[in-house]
């Protein structure tokens, strides 16, 4: 978990809610649960506290809520963090050989020498050598299943690099827009994965019948055939479903970045996604109508973070609480507020309360996640295929 200082509020869902997480993971996939957390910041000179805080796994609940009670947001530095540091050390975690394993990646910013103009400290990436594109087949080689959680939108830019991380470990990206989410989201996240885990027996035995043939070994090929054996045979899995609607799938972008075994290389590939514009929300006359959705904790308007007002949620202003307009902070560009009640438009998110959020390439803040049981997807036999091949 990132742990610098925007992070706050997510750090906070975690620690209120792990008990809960636990408890709905035990109750509806009849498992046991281990858990291990890796806090990460950054390196000198950028952040002096700590780069990365390993805390090894362990079954009891208590224990992990005492990690969480100690850890902090705070720090940071010049954007881009110890991401590379933080998957080295899940790497070092001791994983059991049978066990079903998962890893959550929560970040806001993305690794050293992703984009080498925002990186002042090591534009080239980590200071210890540690390449995320090695270390996520590491992953996947142990086993281990890598779902990204995005906290959009500061990650949007990012996006398809981090797609390309979980895609190379068999997992999913899954955009985050308000921490009190983080609960469904890793919670559906590991029913899903615990679900589809024992199909992978069936993905190896395929791949070991392609080697012994010869030739090519066809990855769509073998994904196909083993679909259609679990179609054929009834399988179910759950599914995490965002917006009663499956996530979104790996970009194409994102499967040329996973085509890359280097930073070095992914610099060649990697071009920072430009998030679709935003509108203004629903203004009330003689009040400031809010971004809700552009960064947790504060409002986005033309340029300028305003902290959010005392006793907005995140999901609406009471009605007592509507902040005063600021009057130093401008609409964009060519806009006017007309009479009366304007209600703004696009993205895929909509607030509620006394305004209606805009939502650009990510999600929202009237989104909501859910698990749900039904037939084997291909897109979950994909992901199986694409962790066994590396």
């Amino acid at each position: 978990m990132d742990c610098t200082g925007s992070m706050g509020s997510y750090i906070d869902t975690a620690r209120k809610h792990i008990q809960a997480i636990v408890d709905e993971i035990v109750t509806s996939s009849n498992t046991t649960v281990r858990l291990a957390l890796v806090e990460y910041r950054d390196h000198p000179p950028q952040d002096n506290t700590f780069v990365t805080k390993t805390y090894n796994f362990t079954d009891s609940v208590f224990m992990m809520k005492i990690w969480l009670n100690a850890a902090r947001a705070t720090g940071g530095g010049d954007g881009p963090e110890a991401v590379a540091e933080a998957l080295f050390k899940a790497t070092k975690l001791s994983w059991r050989p049978e066990a079903t394993k998962i890893t959550v990646l929560i970040s806001d910013a993305p690794p050293h020498g992703l984009v080498p103009s925002q990186d002042s400290s090591f534009p080239n990436g980590s200071p210890t050598g540690h390449d995320p594109m090695k270390i996520v087949r590491d992953l996947a080689q142990m086993g281990v299943t890598l779902y990204v959680i995005g906290c959009e939108p500061a990650i949007l830019p990012y996006k398809d690099f981090f797609m390309a991380l979980d895609y190379l470990a068999g997992g999913q990206y899954v955009p985050l827009s308000r921490p009190e989410l983080l609960v469904d989201v890793i919670t559906g996240g590991a029913q899903e994965e615990l679900s589809i885990q024992k199909f992978e027996k069936l993905v190896q035995a395929e791949f070991q019948k392609a080697i012994a043939a010869g030739g090519t070994v066809d990855k769509q090929k073998i994904s196909q055939t083993v679909y259609n054996e679990l179609v054929n045979s009834g399988a179910t899995s759950t599914h995490l479903l965002l917006n009663n609607a499956t996530l979104e799938g790996t970009t194409d972008a994102a499967k040329q970045i996973a085509s890359a075994t280097s930073m070095a290389e992914v610099r060649l590939h990697f071009h920072m996604a430009t998030a679709k514009p935003y509108t203004y929300p629903t203004y009330v006359p003689g009040h400031a109508a809010l971004y809700p959705t552009y960064a947790p904790g504060h409002a986005y308007l033309s340029g300028t973070f305003a902290p959010y007002p005392p006793g907005y949620t995140g999901k609406t202003f009471p009605p007592d609480l509507l902040p005063t307009f600021a009057p130093h902070i401008t609409p964009g560009p060519g806009y006017t507020y007309p009479p009366g009640a304007l209600t703004g438009s696009g993205g895929s998110g909509t607030g509620t309360g006394a305004l209606t959020g805009s939502g650009g390439s990510g999600s929202g803040t009237g989104d909501t996640y859910s698990a749900v049981h039904s037939g084997i997807s291909i897109d979950q036999v994909d992901r199986l295929v694409q962790k066994v091949f590396g």
